[in-house]
């Protein structure tokens, strides 16, 4: 904690330091947009994708210039190093700035760009082949979730539900049974060996992981359908016909072996779940110069 910097507005200090005015409309209205980038080896994984997207979501809220003039492609990575920090993240947070508290947007705005590295684990192999446990909501965010907005209430409430329940994670759930997305993840189903996952669209978020699960997937030869499921079909598959696993920035791919009070197929991380995620964990590693890790699952024979 003692080497986390800060950059806010074009300075590096430390973290415990740095001062937002109160009238910050990401701080009041929860007017702003962030970014959360995996570090490992001390470097940044897909950091090209994860600015890419942060400027579509700067465009999609009238702040696409908020951070032009930062250059993130470069302040990431020194920041990354001047905190120390080998395995982790790197948060990243535009918002439309200081202004008198009014809903329509100042003329002109004042953005507040700011930035932060910290450490933090991977997720243990232990943890891995634990794995995940999954807490059925019912899904009331506002209707533009394919927006990173910094206003987390619904998910923050989501999560904390979860928890209580004695879940991992939230599982958003639309009215007819459709599942969407995890409170922090997305969630993909392997039905008779193929993937299946929510399309994109507004009412899920376009996650990085996401993006290259699907691409990696195709590459090894898995089909895939974006193509939305239902909880029922997920729980009503006979035992080993069925998998379910959650995909995020800090956790990359996480079985998931049971869904409110149900198992998941056997209860047990699936075969193509762990195939999976080995060829992410391999993909990574060589990205940031480490020698892959060892496998945690067996390649199916029928693929």
């Amino acid at each position: 904690m003692d080497n986390e910097v800060l950059y806010l507005n074009g300075d590096f200090l430390p973290l415990s330091q740095g001062r937002v005015p109160v009238e910050d409309r990401g701080f009041q209205l929860g007017d702003g947009i962030y970014e959360v980038i995996k570090v490992m080896n001390g470097r940044l994984v897909w950091l090209e994708d994860h600015l890419e997207r942060l400027e579509r979501n700067l465009a999609a809220v009238s702040l696409s210039e908020a951070a032009s003039g930062h250059h993130l492609d470069f302040v990431l990575p020194d920041l990354v190093v001047r905190s120390q920090v080998d395995h982790g993240f790197v948060y990243v947070q535009v918002t439309r700035g200081f202004a008198p508290r009014e809903f329509v947007f100042p003329n002109p705005p004042h953005p507040t760009v700011l930035a932060y590295a910290r450490s933090k684990p991977a997720p243990a192999v232990s943890e891995i082949l634990m794995g995940t446990t999954l807490h059925p909501v019912r899904d009331l965010r506002w209707a533009r979730c394919d927006i990173k907005s910094t206003n987390l209430l619904a998910a923050v409430l989501a999560k904390e539900e979860a928890r209580q329940a004695g879940a991992h994670e939230a599982l958003f759930m639309a009215e007819d049974g459709v599942v969407r997305e995890g409170g922090s993840s997305n969630v993909f189903a392997v039905l008779d060996g193929g993937l299946r996952t929510h399309p994109l669209d507004n009412r899920i978020l376009g996650g990085i992981t996401r993006k290259h699960v699907i691409e990696m997937a195709l590459q090894e030869g898995y089909p895939v359908e974006e193509r939305a499921f239902t909880l029922d079909e997920v729980m009503s598959a006979p035992a080993g016909r069925c998998e379910v696993f959650t995909a995020s920035t800090t956790k990359d791919i996480m079985p998931v072996v049971r869904i409110g009070s149900q198992v998941v197929g056997d209860g047990k991380p699936g075969v193509v779940t762990l195939a999976l995620l080995d060829v992410i964990r391999r993909a990574q590693a060589i990205l940031v110069g480490l020698e892959p890790p060892p496998a945690l699952g067996v390649r199916p024979a029928s693929v």
